[in-house]
């Protein structure tokens, strides 16, 4: 990306819609002026896991990103797309009430429906097909993966300013509802603000910061810079909110007091424990390690809990829920307990759903493995061993700088018992250094400390070599 920040008083004025609808703050007020956010998130922040949210906390949330050629026109991969990632077909995606349980009420509302697009009347046909479902409309402008730059949308659009503009003016104009969009930083705050302003001149009504730029992906994510966040909100008149390193819930509420910004949303953090956002969860998770308190405040953490009321959902639901989604996300939820299972790893990876019977029986071997698992974690916890630190930390416990210099320890503890939901740290990404032959080779690192910093990726769990267990569905 250059260098060259392009003048943003040159572009268009921004319009007057041909609908009238909210716009800012009116918008905000509108969706409850919400605090916690979900984000948009592909094959992740589907109906079911968006209704487990907004049971545990989220104020918003955001459908996965969809892409807008796709799903307009008639060809391979629409029906999956349309099926998968926003099903009109049902009735449920956008509904204000769902009913799936006698003693609550749920609903998809409110939502914002995320999608990727390079073609202006591409996205306005999209965005039309979804509007009276949804509160607003989001462009994503972050997607940092090969198949966006092949694609040329989400961040690979960072390089074209006036198309940009183009996309966001269109539905600004056109749209029923509001839009909004979502982006990632450049290495210069100037730059950034200047294409936050820019956003906001096309006729965002909300932005959302993502503060990693474009090459923060994969093992070089690094640490979101609130500092940019800030600069941006302290920019624009419209609400903002800021995305990144948000693993504990002391670090959306310091989020909020350090950047201003008028919301805080989370993806990776929400997916290993989407109760992040939970208000009347206890803040002193210290107590957890003492088996002697009282772990009633608790309870909502316990990943088995969470495991089984994301299955109740996804079982109730008459929309389909893809088996890719429903197996990511128990991977993710049971993570710190499959770190000392390990043999039940390759049970959760060769579950399957079935299209017979009625919902609960489709999951059934799903609900089998919760349940083997349920019975071990019970026998773990009257175990005195598992409530104390380890003296090698498990691979998801080697946490980033601002965890680790955390002065209270009591809301960002290193150490968690694995029956409960907890954060997973991506090791800190270090450059490749220059080869020195003369160097001494003691400096190297050990094949047993290097796996410590380089904890396998979560997609490639499902099969280890370990020994296969048999559960009875």
């Amino acid at each position: 990306m250059g260098s060259v920040i392009p003048d943003v008083d040159a572009f268009p004025e921004t319009g007057t819609p041909h609908h009238h609808k909210l716009e800012g703050y009116d918008l905000y007020k509108s969706l409850g002026s919400p605090k916690c956010i979900v984000a948009p998130m592909v094959d992740q922040s589907e109906l079911a896991w968006r209704i487990l949210c907004r049971r545990y906390g989220a104020d918003l949330v955001y459908t996965p990103m969809i892409n807008a050629k796709i799903y307009v026109q008639q060809g391979r991969g629409t029906h999956r797309v349309r099926e998968g990632f926003f099903n009109q077909d049902v009735g449920e995606e956008g509904a204000h009430t769902l009913d799936l349980c006698d003693d609550r009420k749920d609903s998809d509302r409110p939502l914002i429906v995320q999608f990727c697009a390079n073609d202006p009347d591409m996205l306005l046909e999209a965005a039309q097909a979804v509007q009276d479902k949804c509160d607003a409309v989001d462009l994503n402008l972050g997607c940092p993966q090969q198949i966006a730059k092949r694609g040329k949308f989400g961040a690979f659009l960072m390089d074209d300013w006036d198309l940009v503009f183009r996309l966001i003016n269109t539905l600004h104009l056109n749209l029923k509802v509001p839009v909004t969009a979502k982006f990632r930083v450049y290495d210069s705050v100037e730059k950034s603000i200047a294409y936050a302003r820019m956003i906001q001149r096309a006729g965002a009504q909300i932005v959302t910061v993502h503060g990693r730029t474009r090459e923060m992906k994969g093992h070089k994510t690094g640490l979101a810079d609130w500092s940019i966040m800030r600069a941006v909100k302290e920019a624009l008149a419209i609400p903002v909110f800021a995305n990144g390193n948000i693993l504990y819930a002391q670090d959306w509420r310091d989020c909020l007091a350090y950047t201003g910004c008028d919301g805080v949303m989370s993806a990776e953090g929400n997916l290993y424990n989407p109760t992040l956002f939970h208000r009347e969860l206890g803040r002193d998770l210290s107590v957890l390690c003492d088996p002697a308190a009282d772990h009633a405040q608790f309870e909502p953490m316990q990943l088995i809990r969470i495991a089984h009321e994301y299955l109740d959902i996804v079982a109730r639901l008459k929309t389909p829920t893809s088996h890719s989604a429903l197996k990511g996300h128990m991977f993710k939820i049971t993570r710190p307990a499959l770190c000392i299972h390990t043999d039940l790893r390759p049970v959760l990876g060769n579950a399957h759903t079935y299209d017979d019977g009625d919902g609960e029986h489709q999951i059934r071997e799903y609900r089998a493995f919760v349940h083997e698992l349920e019975k071990r974690l019970e026998a773990d916890a009257s175990q005195p061993t598992y409530y104390t630190r380890p003296s090698e930390l498990p691979h998801h416990y080697v946490a980033p700088p601002h965890i680790q210099d955390a002065s209270d320890r009591a809301t960002r503890p290193d150490y968690i018992p694995h029956w409960y939901l907890q954060p997973y740290f991506r090791p800190p990404y270090n450059p490749p250094q220059p080869k020195d032959n003369k160097a001494d080779a003691s400096s190297a690192p050990n094949k047993e400390s290097s796996n410590v910093h380089n904890p396998p990726s979560p997609s490639t769990e499902a099969e280890p070599s370990v020994k296969r267990v048999k559960i009875e569905s």
